[in-house]
């Protein structure tokens, strides 16, 4: 059976034995929204648990409005000029508007990568702040002991709107909202502490669960503490078209986007097969090894012990931060990865480095990408030519009979064992 799996901005074509294959899981389906724009507009005059935008907002406010930044497929091109309209609707002055991007640690854009994420017009006629870890406001600790330090650009402003995307999230539950002040424009320490060890080993800490979930409840704290006042947030389709807008007060709305994204992401499965199929969603999401973790991730929760992951993910743009190599080529095996960070923390991006572990404790990874086999070395994951190479290997070691499940879109789908119980559905 021919599976199309998307593969940086082009598709893959891979041949899955029919006797072998037991499953394709997709998101489910959703109708794209007819006039994003419309939609936008509706969010902002009936908005979920708050007043109408116009409303909360005073002509003589400074207004701070934060960006997913590139690695998430946020369509803010689309969502900023019907916001910016309502916002200007209400007196604020042009110039009275910060666009701040929430890079949370990752690498800022240059100007040609601002343009292409929020569109030339935006780009040129408002500020655009890049968020840097290093310069913020402290508003004390969390409950669980996490410092609260948050961008000062955001603290100065009077009214703070945050845009984003929600989607499945691999140790948070679901992306956006209250993420994008932590991790998106908070200090280096303080998405340590929300990363930590222990907060990242939580049972609770993975995607679909927000009610017991302490990295997300932690996180409310910090969108709390820092006065986020308002979100506009947006669902995809698999193919990457707005589904649902949702806009309003940041908890409120939040639940109710990912209630939706819930019922579309969570696929059940009678059980576990012994190799998937997998990809981290293609562009811009496969760009490094760093971010492909997502949908490793995501694939472990449908494979047996002992089974084998295969994932294509282009990482264009190789392995992602050094901090990231380094870390796990200091273990040699992914037992002495883990020791590490329980032991020396904090260090590098180590929660990325121990998911990674935590999955290859159980399960061999064969990786398609543009990344030189000898790059993954130190990585313990093994470097294909072509998915049906790792197929090939698979059934090698596993036998000609292995199951085989296809997870086409990556980490947008939520696989879960049939007698799963999701405690955000009691």
């Amino acid at each position: 059976m021919k599976v199309s799996l998307p593969y940086g901005n082009d598709r893959l074509s891979v041949e899955i034995p029919e006797s072998n294959l037991v499953g394709v899981l997709r998101k489910g389906e959703a109708e794209p929204l007819d006039d994003v724009y419309e939609a936008v507009l509706r969010s902002l005059r009936s908005p979920i648990g708050k007043p109408p935008l116009g409303e909360l907002l005073d002509q003589e406010d400074e207004i701070a409005i934060i960006v997913d930044d590139h690695t998430r497929p946020c369509p803010d091109d689309r969502l900023l000029p019907p916001l910016l309209e309502g916002i200007e609707e209400s007196g604020v002055k042009r110039g009275d508007v910060k666009i701040v991007v929430a890079y949370g640690l990752h690498s800022p854009l240059e100007s040609d990568g601002l343009v292409e994420l929020l569109g030339e017009e935006i780009v040129g006629d408002f500020e655009i702040v890049n968020h840097v870890p290093d310069e913020t406001v402290n508003l004390g600790v969390s409950s669980r002991g996490v410092p609260i330090e948050v961008n000062k650009e955001v603290m100065d402003a009077d009214f703070c709107i945050s845009t984003g995307l929600i989607e499945p999230h691999f140790f948070a539950g679901f992306s956006d909202g209250r993420k994008s002040i932590m991790p998106g424009v908070s200090s280096r320490r303080a998405i340590y502490g929300n990363h930590g060890y222990e907060m990242i080993a939580d049972p609770h800490s993975r995607p679909g669960e927000l009610e017991e979930n302490p990295i997300y409840l932690d996180s409310i704290e910090h969108a709390e503490r820092a006065g986020l006042d308002f979100i506009l947030n947006v669902t995809l389709t698999e193919d990457g078209q707005a589904a649902d807008v949702v806009g309003g007060d940041p908890i409120a709305a939040h639940l109710e986007g990912a209630e939706a994204e819930r019922e579309r992401a969570l696929r059940k499965i009678d059980h576990e097969a012994d190799i998937v199929v997998t990809t981290n969603s293609g562009a811009p999401l496969d760009l490094d090894f760093y971010q492909t973790v997502k949908g490793i991730y995501h694939a472990s929760l449908a494979t047996k012990k002992d089974g084998i992951i295969v994932v294509a993910s282009e990482c264009a743009d190789g392995i992602g931060p050094r901090e990231f190599r380094e870390l796990h080529g200091r273990g040699s095996s992914p037992e002495e990865v883990i020791e590490i960070i329980s032991r020396e923390e904090p260090i590098g991006v180590q929660w990325e480095n121990q998911l990674l572990a935590e999955v290859q404790k159980n399960y061999d990874i064969y990786l398609k990408s543009s990344i030189d086999g000898e790059s993954l070395e130190d990585f313990m994951v093994n470097s294909i030519d072509t998915v049906e190479e790792g197929l090939e290997k698979g059934f090698e070691k596993l036998g000609e009979g292995a199951e085989v499940v296809v997870i086409p879109s990556g980490p947008m789908v939520i696989p879960r064992v049939t007698d799963f119980i999701n405690p955000d559905s009691k």
